[in-house]
């Protein structure tokens, strides 16, 4: 049994200014909803949304690791975690893929991703994201995990600098679920957070080379992020609106 999991929990204290008022569900997160609805229905998976808070992280997108903390999860084989600003345009089966501990998708050209209109992207970025020695994930990782920690590349796409699975696709098995529940501290993920100030991505990527998972890579169409497809027009089987305005899925996702 496989369940596709969706999530809409506002930003919570001094990220709130960030819900630019938002009251309710918004009409947006309404069409990644519907959208992620009607592909479980096609390939015969449970869906569940919630907007409700369980973990009390200290940021939203950390929700999404309820999924292996929350033990009643454990009756399903699989589990796709997908952000609700997300647009699904296939009909395929993202379950038929051979998932080991957890799928996930590369952000393809992250390392040279252009800048976004209010984003903090500027040369030298990606070394300060990485090696800050304050606030850098591998200088956490360094200093809480292991001296010896090193951040892993992309096997589907070897030119790339450096690995970044995005959080938005996330697909575990139960075997992985398991096995994160066993790894990750249960509020490691705030730990980080405070430190570094980032977010679920970087967390879940150092953890999961740390613990070392076994991570099927997903090919860039299973997650075409706002750089890649305002770039190309290539929406891909998943549109992601990440970072950007959402009143383009309205148009969409009509």
């Amino acid at each position: 049994m496989n369940l596709i999991y969706q999530y809409f929990i506002p930003y919570q204290g001094s990220d709130a200014k960030y819900n630019k008022g938002i009251i309710g569900l918004p009409d947006w997160a309404k069409i990644g909803m519907y959208s992620a609805q009607r592909y479980a229905k096609h390939i015969s998976a449970e869906y569940m949304f919630t907007d409700q808070i369980h973990l009390n992280a200290s940021l939203n997108v950390f929700e999404s690791f309820r999924i292996f903390f929350d033990a009643s999860f454990d009756k399903y084989d699989n589990i796709f975690v997908l952000d609700i600003d997300t647009i699904v345009n296939t009909k395929e089966n993202i379950f038929d893929n051979d998932i080991k501990d957890i799928a996930m998708v590369h952000e393809l050209g992250v390392s040279n991703r252009p800048p976004m209109p209010g984003a903090s992207f500027s040369p030298g970025f990606f070394n300060r994201y990485f090696n800050d020695p304050n606030k850098g994930v591998i200088s956490y990782a360094k200093k809480h995990l292991d001296p010896n920690f090193k951040w892993k590349k992309s096997k589907m796409y070897p030119n790339e600098p450096f690995a970044l699975y995005n959080g938005g696709v996330q697909v575990w098995s139960k075997r992985g679920r398991l096995k994160a529940r066993d790894t990750f501290k249960r509020k490691g993920h705030d730990h980080f957070r405070g430190v570094t100030g980032k977010t679920e991505t970087p967390y879940l990527n150092m953890m999961l080379f740390h613990h070392k998972f076994d991570i099927t890579e997903l090919s860039t169409d299973w997650n075409r992020l706002n750089f890649q497809w305002q770039a190309d027009g290539n929406l891909g089987k998943i549109t992601h609106y990440n970072d950007i305005s959402k009143d383009g899925m309205l148009t969409h996702g009509k």
